[in-house]
């Protein structure tokens, strides 16, 4: 099992919408390298639209990838990537973020398109890897991406459904991702295809982790259920664990799912967090310094504990070859 590290390398303050996007929290991603530089850890870095436009993160980022320390690829924001519409759901930043998986054949194309172009310009390198802002993808959206040569996505997060978060008024919502496998597959089409490697997310606790059926019928259920609601208070209240470094977790919860992913024998885990929780009062997580800090110290004793368990570190694309060139699927 090898580990890929994700950043959703983007705007300050996404939750904030409908104002000027600003980019000040990549000042804070060469502490962050750094750290990874340390323990081994390539990161991937998968970069919006107005991150590419940002002068500092194009001279750190380019330096990384020509040094061999991190990946760039593609997290493709419909409400910062061009073109736009002036109407509600496609403008600017509207406040109401579109999911991809919701956009137009055409506008989704373009904004693929001009994307992936302006990484180009930016970094000097074609991205291979992508992610999906909100995790909008569907079939439309992997299509596109393989017609525009990347290899590999990373926006499938199993068990959970983001059908009832809304994006473009009146639309449908972001994909029901409930009954996807954490495990790499492929989407294929003619002449070409997309590897899919899902982020991490994994029920590890008895009996969910003993039957994926129990499982998804407890989530999709469980808000349903007077009796499933008492089992996730006293039982599974941080189920489905997500590889992730958010505030509650801890070093055990962290080595509770590699145990778990190594149960199952999946072939790579894929952590994700945002380039704004590097930065005091950028997100809704890391609030200040103090809360900084405690992300740091976590984020080593993670480095640590894949050091010691012999877990090495790939990108998103060395880990796409590695399945290519070794046929690890699902089956």
């Amino acid at each position: 099992m090898k580990f890929i590290l994700t950043i959703d390398t983007e705007g300050d303050n996404q939750w904030d919408h409908g104002r000027k996007l600003t980019v000040e929290n990549i000042q804070f991603i060469p502490r962050f390298q750094d750290l990874c530089n340390k323990y081994l850890i390539m990161p991937t870095y998968l970069v919006t639209s107005e991150v590419c436009e940002d002068p500092f993160a194009n001279e750190i980022l380019k330096d990384y990838e020509v040094r061999g320390l991190a990946e760039i690829g593609a997290h493709l924001h419909s409400w910062s990537t061009p073109p736009f519409l002036d109407k509600d759901g496609y403008r600017y930043n509207d406040p109401n973020h579109a999911f991809a998986n919701e956009l137009p054949a055409d506008l989704l194309a373009e904004k693929i398109k001009n994307l992936t172009s302006q990484i180009e310009t930016s970094f000097g390198k074609h991205p291979l890897s992508f992610r999906s802002g909100r995790f909008g993808l569907n079939m439309n959206v992997a299509k596109e991406l393989a017609n525009n040569s990347y290899i590999v996505d990373s926006s499938v997060t199993p068990y959970t459904d983001w059908s009832n978060h809304k994006g473009i008024p009146g639309n449908i919502g972001g994909p029901d991702f409930f009954d996807e496998t954490p495990f790499p597959y492929k989407f294929n089409f003619p002449g070409n295809s997309l590897l899919e490697i899902p982020v991490t997310i994994l029920p590890t606790r008895f009996p969910l982790n003993r039957s994926q059926a129990i499982a998804r019928h407890y989530f999709r259920k469980v808000d349903d259920s007077t009796l499933l609601k008492v089992f996730r208070k006293l039982l599974f209240s941080n189920q489905p664990l997500w590889l992730r470094p958010y505030p509650w977790m801890d070093i055990d919860l962290f080595d509770e799912i590699l145990n778990e992913s190594l149960n199952i024998k999946l072939p790579f885990v894929v952590m994700i967090f945002h380039s704004s929780e590097l930065m005091p009062g950028c997100s809704i997580y890391n609030t200040d310094n103090d809360a900084i800090e405690k992300f740091y110290v976590l984020l080593e004793q993670l480095f640590i504990l894949l050091q010691n368990r012999n877990i090495n570190s790939v990108t998103l694309t060395d880990a796409a070859r590695n399945i290519r060139n070794e046929n690890l699927f699902l089956g």
